[in-house]
């Protein structure tokens, strides 16, 4: 009876190693993701520019004779807006220039919509400067656009070092 009780666990242990599907299987599956970003950004060639010394009733315009270098990319698929405005009116102190006597202007090379032929005031912020094509919204060839900037010093501003900050802004 030992025997057979060894030659029938040697045919199910047999059964088992030559037909797995008598064996015991469990599972499992977990989903893998991946999101693939587009490209969406902005750059600028320069954290600064300045202006000559200016005196109350003059104009000039900024020094840095190449202007400030914007560049935008994106893939998306959706056209982009730049937009230029400055933070806040010239300070120095308790005395401000205000922005309507900062514009800009400048050249773009990209086929989208410049809107920097002539000068524009600071004080207009929801004005785009460039508007992307389609096709430059699905691709990441950068679209560059320069700028240059202009101050008038009003008549009756006061001496000091007057600043603010210029804002890129890039949206779609």
């Amino acid at each position: 009876m030992n025997k057979l009780k060894l030659i029938i666990i040697l045919c199910l242990v047999s059964c088992v190693l030559y037909f797995p599907a008598f064996a015991l299987v469990a599972t499992s599956g977990i989903t893998a993701v991946v999101t693939v970003q587009g490209t969406f950004n902005l750059m600028v060639n320069t954290d600064s520019f300045d202006f000559t010394r200016l005196a109350p009733g003059q104009s000039g315009e900024m020094s840095r004779a190449e202007g400030v270098e914007v560049a935008g990319a994106s893939s998306d698929s959706a056209p982009w807006y730049l937009k230029v405005s400055a933070e806040n009116p010239l300070t120095s102190g308790s005395n401000t220039i205000p922005n309507e006597n900062f514009t800009w202007y400048g050249s773009s090379e990209g086929q989208g919509q410049w809107n920097g032929a002539g000068e524009k005031t600071l004080a207009d912020a929801n004005m785009a400067a460039y508007i992307s094509t389609e096709e430059e919204a699905d691709q990441v060839k950068k679209v560059i656009n320069r700028f240059k900037f202009m101050l008038h010093v009003p008549e009756d501003t006061k001496p000091g070092e007057y600043s603010t900050i210029v804002m890129f802004t890039m949206t779609e």
